[in-house]
Order: C-alpha cells, then sequence, then structure tokens
C-alpha cells in the first residue's frame, strides 16, 4: 500500500509556487505533480549546478521544464563545488567514486552527503520565491534518503518553517509532500501522472551518481541507483522498463527480484 503522500494546499490567486528540478526522480515526480495541481503558468523551477558529477541530471530537468512549458532556470554555485570537491564523492573531481549501497550500508551520513546542500537550496528557493510572489515552495525530500542525509526529514522541514516565518512581508511556506515515501511510492505516482498527462513522465530522469556513461543508462549500481533500483521492482515496473534505464544484466535483475520477494 503507497504511505501517505502530504496534500497539495491550495494557493491564492495572484500567487505563484517555486520547485528545486535537479532533473531525478524525486523532483521530476513532484513537478509534475505540481502542475497538475495549480497549472505550468503558477509553476517556477530552478536548479543548481554546484560541480556535481552527474551534470547530465541538469540536461533532464531542462528538457522535463521545456516540456511541460513552465518558468525554469540553472543557478550556478561554484563555491559549493570548490568547498566539497575534497569531501563529498558527489562532486565531479573528486578522486573517489561514489560507493555501492552495500559499502555504505549502516553509515548514517553516505560518502556523497554534501555539506549542508538542502539548507542552503532551500534558501536559495525561499529567496527567488520571494522576489517571484512565490507562497510555497517545494522539494522533494523522500522517506529513503533520511537514512544518510540529515537534511531530508521531516523535522528538517519544520526548522526550516519555523526559520521561514519570521519572513514579517512574506510568509513563504517550504512543503516536502515525499517526506514519508518511498521511492516505490513515487513510482506508483509517477505511473498514474504519466497517465494523467499522456506520456512517460520519468523519460527525461536522471539519478545516477556516476554520471552520464557509454550504455546511456543508469549504473544500477550505486546508492542511489540501488534505491531507485529497488523501488521500480516493488512498483511492479516491467523487466523491459528497468532494463531500458540502468545498465544491468537480466541475469542481475532476476537476483534482484527474488530478492524483493524474500
Amino acid at each position: 500500500m503507497m504511505k501517505k503522500l502530504l496534500e497539495l494546499p491550495d494557493l491564492k490567486n495572484d500567487k505563484n509556487v517555486c520547485v528545486s528540478l535537479s532533473g531525478g526522480l524525486d523532483s521530476t515526480t513532484l513537478v509534475h505533480l505540481l502542475v497538475e495541481k495549480y497549472t505550468n503558468k503558477k509553476v517556477k523551477a530552478i536548479a543548481f549546478n554546484y560541480g556535481q558529477r552527474h551534470t547530465i541530471e541538469l540536461k533532464m530537468a531542462s528538457k522535463t521544464a521545456e516540456r511541460l512549458g513552465i518558468d525554469f532556470q540553472i543557478i550556478k554555485l561554484d563555491y559549493m563545488h570548490n568547498m566539497n570537491k575534497s569531501f563529498s564523492t558527489l562532486i565531479n573531481d573528486n578522486v573517489n567514486k561514489p560507493k555501492t549501497a552495500e559499502e555504505n550500508a549502516g553509515n548514517p551520513q553516505v560518502d556523497t552527503y554534501i555539506a549542508f546542500r538542502n539548507l542552503q537550496f532551500a534558501s536559495i528557493i525561499a529567496a527567488f520565491a520571494e522576489t517571484q510572489n512565490c507562497q510555497f515552495i517545494f522539494q522533494g525530500l523522500n522517506a529513503v534518503d533520511e537514512y544518510g542525509y540529515w537534511d531530508t526529514t521531516l523535522e528538517f522541514v519544520k526548522r526550516v518553517n519555523a526559520v521561514l516565518s519570521l519572513n514579517r512581508m512574506n510568509q513563504i511556506q517550504f512543503i516536502a509532500p515525499f517526506v514519508e515515501l518511498y521511492k516505490q511510492d513515487e513510482l506508483i505516482l509517477a505511473k498514474k501522472l504519466s497517465k494523467t498527462f499522456g506520456f512517460n513522465i520519468l523519460q527525461y530522469t536522471w539519478s545516477c551518481y556516476n554520471g552520464e556513461n557509454e550504455s546511456g543508462k543508469e549504473c544500477g549500481h550505486c546508492n542511489t541507483c540501488s534505491e531507485k533500483l529497488h523501488g521500480y521492482i516493488l512498483a511492479g515496473y516491467s523487466d523491459i522498463e528497468i532494463l531500458e534505464q540502468f545498465n544491468i544484466s537480466s541475469d542481475e535483475l532476476k537476483k534482484l527480484r527474488e530478492l524483493c520477494n524474500d
């Protein structure tokens, strides 16, 4: 059974909403949900180029924004790249590659963690939203990530909102509708939204932290791929759909299905 999706609040007629659109599964599903609720004229999206290894996600975000007809821009954050290049394997010139899910197992802060990333993103989104007459800001935080990233939790959302409430003139609310959902819940929702929009909303998505490769598919083995791949299996996606997305063999997929069924 799908876990609880936080209800999207109604929007004042003269207001807009702003979303962080990275190009990954979470934000891509979320932006379609927002367009369904508020229309594309009310949704403004921003992405961040902070020197991440998987900059292909920004290309995907641009394609999604263009297809939906929403306002979109990419903000470059060179300081985050410089600050984290020897700290996080998610940065493109870090000498180490992101660990697999097995290597990260039990680690309360995974190696792809960027120092205070989501707090910085939330602050920038809020600043942008204030200048764009936005009532709400959205991020695709979810329950899976909270085990390796402290800044994806419901408590994090509450604390950010406490700070935003100090604004005397513009009360902007930070909302994370997927904060209690797992990847399979989002993928079930993505199926429903694909039917609503009449196309596969996940066509332009990329989550793999290892970035582009010759196969043109996500690696299927890094921490984020592992979470996403298991979500595809648990959400009932077919072998064909999964093998088109991930660079794994049919035998590997068969073993993963067996593990998920145990």
